[in-house]
């Protein structure tokens, strides 16, 4: 049997053909875009524009398909912004137990949504297809992947650093941008080094490669000292870029 994440806009046809014609799915993931509403005001949406809500497509599909046995599952996302869609697709993706089938049908939803499940099949290694519209009926026309070997590149240090990097900032109850240095002690240069269980001086290297391919940002700041020395000592805070937070959840599978 097999997963099919799929991404959804204002038409759940799409969504019916594409369980129909891949046969063999048992669970279907809704990846469905947020109305307009929920993230523009009111003032900023054009007048005329068709409003949809894909959420509420997305129940309509979860009651029909559940009654042919097949389960359902909505994650809601902002379809105009793509790191959040890539990253949210590659998640479910690697939330799948080993030796399942994966197959995404990106052919719902808004233009940045769509490409992002691309994205993120490519990354994956997962086939994808849209269903394309015919005179005589729709098909399900399978997508070509490309290989993504570059992503191998990245040392098994630097794999286990987007990892760490990741799980500290999602314990944060702040944007990172808006904590202060002390809350962000996971995240100097030492306090990641002893996670990775190796030296700040063997660290340090692996940390500027990935600041200077874009994954990683840096900045200095400053902690208090333990006693009896008192005062502060200046660090390093490093974080993730959007580029690098798209990494870290490729390789989130590798390092559980």
């Amino acid at each position: 049997m097999a997963v099919m994440i799929a991404t959804l806009g204002g038409s759940g046809d799409i969504i019916k053909l594409g369980v129909r014609l891949m046969e063999n799915v048992d669970k279907v993931l809704l990846v469905a875009g947020k109305p307009l509403s929920e993230i523009y005001p009111e003032s900023e949406i054009k007048a005329g524009t068709e409003i949809v809500n894909p959420p509420e497509k997305a129940s309509e599909l979860e009651s029909l398909l559940e009654g042919f046995g097949i389960r359902v599952k909505t994650f809601k996302v902002d379809p105009f912004n793509f790191k959040e869609c890539l990253i949210t697709i590659i998640e479910l993706i690697n939330a799948q137990p080993e030796g399942v089938e994966v197959v995404l049908n990106v052919t719902g939803g808004t233009k940045i949504l769509s490409l992002a499940a691309l994205s993120a099949a490519g990354m994956c290694r997962c086939k994808a297809f849209v269903i394309q519209e015919k005179g005589n009926g729709s098909i399900k026309l399978e997508l070509p992947m490309p290989d993504p070997g570059y992503f191998e590149k990245i040392g098994k240090q630097g794999k286990k650093t987007f990892s760490y990097l990741m799980q500290e900032e999602k314990k944060l109850k702040d944007p990172i941008e808006q904590c202060s240095d002390e809350k962000l002690r996971p995240f100097i240069s030492k306090n990641i080094a002893n996670h990775l269980g190796v030296t700040p001086q063997t660290l340090t290297p692996i940390l500027k490669s990935l600041e200077f391919s874009g994954l990683l940002s840096s900045r200095k700041g400053s902690i208090k000292r333990g006693e009896p020395a008192g005062g502060k000592s200046g660090v390093k805070i490093w974080r993730l870029t959007d580029e690098g937070k798209i990494y870290a959840a490729y390789f989130s599978k590798e390092n559980r």
